[in-house]
């Protein structure tokens, strides 16, 4: 049985397109403006800072400990010698793997800081909590698309019923409920992942290997105006109401089942693959993982193989600079690989079997 429990929750919600939207509301709800700074974790997407940038604020980041948790010690120098006062901290549940956030809450009630609870990364909704999630934050975002068939989805919710009365979003236009619906549709029949066949692995990797790499542009970037996945435009629109159906009548215990079957697939598989090793090797009974986040050692080449062989995976290679060194080595070394619920076996054997050819492939002079 799934952990956590299916109920409504007793606060208030709004609906947002998108997590990041949620987030920018939080952030402005804490105060959070030109004149103050937000702090924030140094390994982080784009998306969790463009809404502070879009407010004109000052960002901050905080260092991280190899298990992605806020570093305590850095907390009060950072606080301290912040040029403008800090108003908002985020803090963030990664890869769906809750963190007792008990201290963190209490340190900011102390400083009069807002704590907004990012689980963007966590199975979240209106009638579902993951055990743990949303117990620390005046202001709770998540991302629930993330873990359901829909085309969007963004929820703020606040554990304090009146804390929400002044946040109004726009319901969709008619006309974009058919797109959504249309777009949905099409996704469903389109094939997900190109795969081909597994005996065949060798001699494609034979080929990725033997040609010349040509890496993209490295972007680490000193941040200051948001990334272009932030649209002031959609700050204030809601979510499709096809989205929040969807949402409401998917299945949580066949959701979450399927994503731990598939994230200890992983886990076994990468067991003895050199060259690697699992963030999180063990994975709790009441977890819904987002993703399977791997550490590699030698990112290029075999992060640039493994794009090259069409394995879908992904990495925040794209960061605001900073001087936490997990960030810096967890920015290119960390990658991001898909344990959805929607994956079917064929596809799942592809990836895993691409995935460990890969890694295991020896990297001649290469020291990363």
């Amino acid at each position: 049985m799934v952990q956590g429990g299916q109920r409504k929750l007793e606060g208030a919600t709004r609906h947002f397109s998108h997590g990041r939207y949620a987030i920018g509301e939080a952030y402005r709800l804490g105060g959070l403006d030109r004149n103050s700074a937000l702090m924030a974790p140094a390994y982080h997407c784009v998306t969790m800072l463009d809404p502070a940038l879009a407010l004109g604020a000052d960002v901050q980041l905080y260092p991280l400990t190899t298990g992605l948790s806020p570093d305590p010690d850095k907390l009060n120098e950072i606080f301290t010698q912040s040029a403008k006062p800090i108003k908002v901290l985020l803090a963030t549940h990664f890869f769906g793997f809750v963190q007792d956030l008990s201290w963190l809450k209490q340190w900011c009630a102390a400083k009069g800081v807002t704590l907004v609870e990012d689980c963007s990364h966590v199975l979240f909704n209106e009638h579902y909590q993951a055990e743990g999630a949303g117990r620390f934050g005046k202001f709770i975002a998540s991302s629930p698309y993330k873990f359901f068939p829909s085309v969007d989805g963004g929820l703020l919710y606040a554990p304090g019923a009146r804390l929400l009365d002044g946040v109004a979003t726009q319901s969709a236009a008619w006309l974009a409920e058919l797109r959504g619906i249309k777009r949905s549709f099409e996704r469903s029949r389109l094939p997900r992942i190109l795969t081909s066949d597994i005996d065949l692995l060798d001699q494609q990797l034979d080929a990725v290997t033997q040609g010349a790499m040509v890496p993209g542009v490295d972007r680490n970037l000193q941040r200051q105006a948001q990334s272009t996945q932030y649209s002031e435009g959609a700050t204030r629109v809601g979510s499709l109401r096809s989205s929040r159906w969807v949402i409401n009548h998917s299945s949580i215990d066949g959701n979450v089942t399927r994503r731990q079957a598939n994230y200890r697939r992983w886990l076994k598989a990468l067991a003895d693959v050199p060259n690697c090793h699992a963030l999180y090797p063990e994975l709790p009974d009441h977890c819904a993982p987002y993703m399977f986040p791997l550490y590699v050692d030698f990112p290029m080449p075999h992060f640039y193989w493994l794009k090259q062989m069409g394995v879908p995976v992904w990495r925040w290679d794209e960061m605001a600079v900073s001087t936490c060194p997990v960030a810096r080595d967890y920015r290119l070394h960390l990658l991001h690989l898909p344990c959805h619920q929607s994956l079917s076996e064929d596809e799942l054997n592809w990836i895993v079997a691409a995935t460990q050819k890969t890694l295991g492939r020896p990297v001649d002079g290469v020291r990363e």
